[in-house]
Parts: structure tokens; sequence; C-alpha cells
């Protein structure tokens, strides 16, 4: 069997890493081979390290924002061939951000929506889109983090997002109060489309 590559998408702070994580662990439960990673690949040189290097510097960024656009894509690029590896081998793949996240921030951040759109075209696509919507946890905020930090622009990007979901066909799904309510619907959205796969 072919693998299955599933996004999960949302603002930060709101609880991808969890339910990301949560996801993959009920897809191993239920007997599927499942494996959780986050973009972008921190550790996957040469992007990986300047990416994390731009994020955290404690200083505004510094470099054009279309460059910084394209050094997320390349490190989407260059980790690829694993991933492909990974599906090959018939893993469900349940990876948080991807290209969708470039494209909402770039696009908040001022570039042309179409051009991080272009940018992006030719990434491998994702099987299934899952975007979890509602507040964030401000205690979760990483101070050293130059976009956690700017809540109008946080604000803007969760526009785009929504935007996006519809424009691609993610599905949404609300934060509950309660993570195990969130990952039961976030399971139910899976589920279903695993179940209509099999068809």
């Amino acid at each position: 069997m072919k693998g299955i590559f599933i996004t999960i998408y949302g603002i930060n702070n709101i609880g991808k890493s969890t339910h990301s994580r949560i996801l993959v662990e009920r897809l191993k439960k239920g007997g599927y081979d499942a494996v959780y990673f986050k973009y972008p690949i921190y550790n996957l040189a040469p992007t990986g390290p300047k990416i994390n290097k731009i994020l955290r510097s404690k200083e505004p960024q510094k470099i054009d924002e279309s460059e910084l656009q394209t050094l997320f894509m390349q490190n989407r690029l260059d980790f690829e061939p694993e991933l492909k590896r990974m599906l090959d081998s018939g893993k469900i793949v349940v990876a948080e951000d991807y290209s969708g996240t470039g494209i909402a921030w770039g696009t908040a951040k001022g570039l042309d929506q179409k051009w991080v759109e272009d940018l992006n075209k030719d990434l491998l696509k994702e099987d299934f889109s899952i975007m979890i919507r509602g507040k964030r946890d401000v205690r979760m905020i990483e101070i050293n983090h130059i976009h956690e930090t700017n809540e109008k622009l946080v604000s803007k990007v969760q526009i785009i997002l929504e935007q996006l979901a519809a424009k691609f066909g993610w599905h949404i799904v609300e934060l509950r109060e309660k993570i195990t309510d969130t990952a039961a619907a976030i399971w139910a959205e899976v589920n279903a489309f695993l179940a209509e796969r099999k068809k």
C-alpha cells in the first residue's frame, strides 16, 4: 500500500504538535505504520540551521521575506526524498506545517500570495489536510521567536489560513476545551478519510 501524507495546519501555539503526536499514536493503535515530523526540518543543513537562526535571533528580521520563504521551500524540497521514501514504504506521514504555512506567513508579511504559491507549487502535494482553528495558548509563546511574539501578525496569518482552507479544501477542526475532545474530532476526520480511501 502506498503511504498517505497528512498535514496539520494552524496558527502557532494552538496545539499542532500535541495533536499531531496524538493522531500518530491513534493511527498506530489502529494498525497503521505512522510517523510524525515537523516542518521546517531544523537539523537539515544548510537550510534548517539558517531558518532556525533567523527565527530565533532575538533581533528583527534582516533578510527579505522572499529570501526567507525560499529557504523554507528549499528545506521542504531537500527533505522530499526522505518523505517519498517513507510514503513508498507504506507509512502514514503526519506533518506539522507544510507549504500552506509558508503561503500564509509569506502573504501576511507582504509577499504576493500567487508568488508564494508558485514558489511551492512543485512540492509533493499532501493527501489530506486539517486546520485546527481556535485561540492559541499564549503561555506557550516562545519569547525569542520573531513570529510568535507578534500578535497582530499572527491574527493576520489566521485570516489567511482560513482563506487557504477554503481554497484547498482543508478540513477544519475547532479547538475544544479538552485536549481529548479536540483529538477525537481530528481522529473522526482522519478516520472518515481513511475509510473512504479504502473503498
